[in-house]
């Protein structure tokens, strides 16, 4: 009808699949106000825990207004309740995710390194902080080895956490390195340092690549 398609996720594929027994595949639309957040946000904002799919617009490749369901039965209306229901779910919390990603802006992420030391990394092992001031000196001499900067990565290893003190990464902790990337940016650092702390949380799994680029390999 809309002529979309799902962004493929075929975790959460299986997941649902395995959920219901009489599925009804719904669409619902999205506000176009939270169309402008980064696009890694809206994904995972729909996958859970609310378990709605991305879509896309085939012609362009990007994500569109809207986002599929699955109900476990046909509605004597059509299922127009069901997407009502859902869509006021879906604004409040792309509601939230909007607020947090305006306020986490109001702070650069070199501000948030001292809050680093409020938070533990591990009992035996001190702070974030006390981390992160670890990476940075491993950082620095495997650059030198790698032909990567090491001021670069120096840098790149003192902001890698500081977005774990943010609303955002509070709120969606899978998206941590993600929000650091896009807040980076935001601040004016150096593409190579707004990678690295992206990059240097992989590889996530199995089936996740490495990081390419040398500052972000001597973060990692």
């Amino acid at each position: 009808v809309h002529g979309l398609e799902m962004i493929p996720d075929e975790k959460l594929l299986v997941e649902v699949s395995g959920l219901v027994e009489w599925p009804v595949v719904l669409t619902g639309a999205i506000a176009e106000r939270f169309m402008d957040v980064p696009p890694d946000l809206l994904p995972t904002s729909l996958r859970a825990p609310q378990k709605y799919f991305a879509l896309r617009d085939p012609a362009t490749g990007k994500m569109a207004s809207r986002f599929a369901l699955v109900a476990n039965m046909n509605a004597e209306d059509g299922g127009r309740q069901i997407v009502a229901g859902n869509e006021r779910v879906l604004r409040a919390r792309l509601a939230d995710a909007r607020f947090f990603w305006d306020e986490d802006r109001r702070r650069t992420l070199e501000s948030r390194i001292d809050d680093l030391k409020g938070v533990v990394f591990h009992a035996g092992l001190g702070t974030q902080y006390e981390r992160v001031a670890r990476i940075a000196a491993l950082a620095d001499e495997i650059a030198a080895r790698i032909g990567a900067d090491g001021e670069t990565a120096k840098r790149a290893a003192w902001l890698c956490k500081a977005d774990l003190t943010t609303g955002m990464v509070g709120e969606f902790p899978e998206l941590q390195g993600v929000m650091g990337r896009y807040y980076a940016l935001h601040d004016g650092e150096d593409a190579d340092v707004a990678d690295a702390i992206r990059d240097h949380y992989k590889p996530v799994g199995p089936s996740d690549a490495v990081p390419t680029d040398k500052v972000a390999i001597a973060v990692a």
